[in-house]
């Protein structure tokens, strides 16, 4: 069995800003590092899209400021989708065909490696670009491609292979001390 992880990684605002805002929500909030700070929200980890893109808007919107949602789904699908001001500018899918009975074409689709870097203020385009388009079969588990791409946008490592059920139960990837996130919420 693969990871099952949601996060949200702003850039700009702080660690104390995001908890302030989250008040009394259920998450875990990333202390900031190079103006990047991860949510890691109970009410994503259902995994459901809508909830994911609502809370990514919200913040986005508050912060004006991007905000890159990101869902793996049992390490087989990187699902991710941007937003700046408040407004979805980007989406990614790794494996589109994956719930789909019939099959399909299962080239990753969506991905701007450009809006990815300028919303992060980075300019290897081109290495986004090879993490966004290297195909499934070359990326065994999803969340290498999310710490390849988070590598390329400088986004901090800790951020990667982590949500809110891992958070909770104290199960943090080699390398990410527990005292990294905050826990807000009753």
């Amino acid at each position: 069995m693969g990871n099952f992880y949601t996060s949200h990684t702003l850039r700009g605002p702080s660690q104390d800003e995001v908890i302030a805002w989250l008040g009394n929500r259920p998450a875990y909030v990333s202390k900031t590092e190079r103006s990047c700070t991860t949510v890691l929200d109970q009410a994503c980890e259902s995994q459901d899209r809508q909830e994911l893109a609502d809370l990514a808007h919200r913040l986005s919107e508050h912060f004006r400021c991007p905000v890159l949602a990101v869902l793996n789904h049992d390490d087989d699908v990187l699902y991710f989708e941007l937003y700046e001001d408040g407004k979805k500018t980007d989406e990614y899918n790794s494996a589109p065909s994956y719930f789909d009975v019939e099959g399909g074409d299962d080239e990753p689709v969506g991905g701007d490696a450009s809006r990815l870097a300028t919303a992060f203020g980075v300019s290897d385009v081109p290495a986004i670009e090879t993490v966004l388009r290297t195909g499934a079969d070359e990326y065994v588990f999803q969340f290498e491609r999310h710490r390849d791409l988070a590598s390329a946008l400088s986004l901090p490592s800790f951020s990667v292979a982590v949500g809110y059920t891992y958070a909770e139960a104290g199960d943090f990837p080699p390398g990410v001390a527990a005292d990294v996130y905050v826990r807000t919420g009753a």
